[in-house]
């Protein structure tokens, strides 16, 4: 008989979660990609000095409408440059300078308003949409699931991780219109329903209710991480249930119903270096140095996390932009991040009661790190997703889900190399 694994984490959302989302305008500069990563050519459409407002597509991508990037704001050309983006890798980028004028009107999508299958999914690649979730562009999703099927759509604003609240946020202030575009992704997918899965204390669950709709509320498990946040005995144990985070539902209601960009993110900025952590939101593009510049730095951080304390990626540099995938943003001091004592696992086998997928991790660590890499296939690293429960957990304070993961990454490649360089 299988049972729920997971860990309780510490809850450190106040006091973001109980702020009023705080829109950052005047923004001096954006740094945009002109396109995110691809195979395809890219044409810049832009010139230098060239004004540009909300909307303005940056490049073509042959055949790949989904891959173009839309300014975020009301600007100027001033440049390019070539920046490391720790979650996107290497990106050539224009560089737009925001005077402080009156912002011009958004460049519209053509055929805003359409209901048509056909327009839901045009309106996503046109409005560049992309699910802060995984990073994948929403047209890409939308075009699967409805190929290989779809039972039910959950629009994912759980967030058990200790600081992030940028779901919470984005429900807040536009609950209905993320309602009506998970209907949309519904519509379009062809599943039977769907619902809005969260994480929350009771009042915020009534209010959300009264707005939306009791049965289109799902009141996900408080442990780390969340497997499927859905009632498998109502949608079917089955069932494939395809889930998309609550920004991109947002964003496709906006482009559907109203013809506009993705053009925004919200997310959480947190930790004890950041003298008033809140909820944010901020056009694409703006650097990380500008948004912690706004919320205020008690010190030179020494930790600077894009995304949370469990899954995020460390930069060592504040001089990169917001991307889509981002929500949350985390400073710490030296003093608020314990250094980890290091030593040989004792098979206590706590990693395995909070993994989720079932996962050996302390044995695929030991097989990893002895070079036994043809072992290591039968022990399904693949099925790992990166939650980090397992290092959370680990007493010894082993770095189980990086090594996990980098087995799944590199699968049998490791062995091949050893065997070719054992030839030579």
């Amino acid at each position: 008989m299988s049972r729920y694994r997971g860990v309780r984490l510490a809850f450190e959302k106040k006091p973001a979660i109980l702020l009023p989302t705080a829109e950052l305008t005047d923004i001096g500069q954006v740094v945009l990609p002109y396109a995110y990563p691809t195979d395809a050519e890219v044409r810049p459409t832009v010139s230098l000095y060239d004004t540009l407002r909300p909307g303005s597509p940056l490049s073509e991508v042959e055949g790949e409408p989904f891959s173009v990037v839309r300014s975020s704001v009301t600007g100027v050309v001033s440049g390019e440059k070539e920046i490391s983006h720790p979650l996107y890798g290497e990106l050539r980028c224009v560089v737009i300078d925001c005077p402080p004028e009156t912002p011009a009107p958004e460049v519209e999508i053509s055929g805003a308003g359409a209901d048509t299958l056909d327009y839901i999914l045009t309106a996503a690649e046109e409005a560049g949409v992309i699910d802060e979730l995984d990073g994948v562009p929403l047209s890409l999703k939308l075009q699967e699931w409805r190929e290989t099927g779809c039972d039910f759509v959950v629009g994912d604003a759980v967030e058990v991780q200790p600081y992030s609240s940028s779901a919470w946020a984005t429900l807040r202030g536009n609950a209905e219109q993320v309602a009506e575009g998970v209907s949309l992704i519904a519509t379009y997918a062809g599943a039977s329903g769907w619902h809005i899965a969260a994480c929350l204390s009771a009042s915020r669950r009534r209010s959300l209710a009264l707005r939306i709709g009791k049965k289109r509320l799902f009141q996900a498990d408080s442990r780390y991480p969340v497997r499927e946040p859905v009632n498998r005995r109502a949608v079917g144990k089955r069932a494939k249930v395809c889930r998309v985070g609550v920004q991109a539902c947002l964003a496709l209601y906006r482009a559907v119903r109203m013809g506009r960009a993705h053009t925004h993110a919200i997310l959480t900025v947190a930790g004890d270096a950041v003298k008033q952590p809140q909820n944010v939101m901020v056009p694409f593009g703006t650097s990380v140095q500008e948004i912690l510049r706004r919320c205020g730095v008690c010190d030179d951080p020494s930790y600077l996390i894009l995304g949370d304390s469990m899954t995020g990626v460390t930069s060592v540099t504040q001089d990169i932009p917001v991307l889509p995938g981002m929500t949350c943003l985390l400073a710490f001091t030296a003093a608020q991040v314990r250094p980890t004592v290091t030593r040989a696992c004792i098979g206590c086998g706590r990693c395995v009661k909070v993994c989720h997928a079932g996962l050996l991790p302390f044995e695929i660590h030991r097989r990893y790190e002895n070079m036994h890499y043809e072992r290591i296939a039968s022990l399904a690293a693949a099925d790992c997703d990166g939650c980090g429960a397992c290092s959370y957990v680990c007493p010894c304070g082993l770095e189980l889900a990086a090594v996990v993961q980098e087995a799944k990454r590199s699968g049998n490649t490791l062995l091949l190399d050893l065997e070719e360089d054992t030839d030579a």
